[in-house]
């Protein structure tokens, strides 16, 4: 159980351990609705989604076979971060605790040829893109997935 809560920061594979499918109960969304969505660290994909993005984003991570309510789906594990610009991050506090980062980036030359990639700084929770994988959601028109640009 620890290795599944600590899994995106760590950088873990889980691969070895993932059954060929995976049985899973829908949560809080319509999951045979939506191509693409973020789940947590996880980028989950429906069958179409998976078919069309596996070659883009092999060399990125795993991918891991489930079956919502028999429908066959897939998690991609990403297990790429990239590096973080430390003179852009800058951390928000409430209550004397931190809460976040009110601003934060990523050093260009290391994310420039990462299609997806996470930040270490943010525990390996919330996924990052280029332009480049945002057109291929866009060109296939897949739902599920909202794009905000960071600066």
């Amino acid at each position: 159980m620890v290795k599944f809560f600590d899994l995106h920061a760590n950088n873990d594979s889980i691969l070895n351990i993932w059954p060929d499918v995976m049985p899973i109960k829908p949560l809080s969304i319509d999951y045979d609705k939506v191509d693409v969505y973020i789940q947590g660290g996880f980028l989950l994909l429906s069958k179409e989604a998976y078919d069309y993005l596996y070659h883009f984003l092999d060399e990125y991570g795993e991918f891991l076979k489930i079956d919502v309510n028999g429908s066959e789906m897939v998690l991609f594990n990403l297990r790429v971060f990239g590096q973080e610009d430390l003179d852009k991050f800058i951390e928000d506090y409430s209550k004397g605790l931190r809460s976040g980062f009110k601003s934060f980036a990523f050093i260009d030359s290391d994310i420039d040829s990462k299609l997806l990639f996470k930040s270490k700084l943010l525990d390996g929770i919330g996924l990052f893109c280029d332009e480049e994988f945002k057109q291929l959601v866009e060109v296939k028109s897949l739902n599920g997935i909202e794009f905000n640009e960071i600066n």
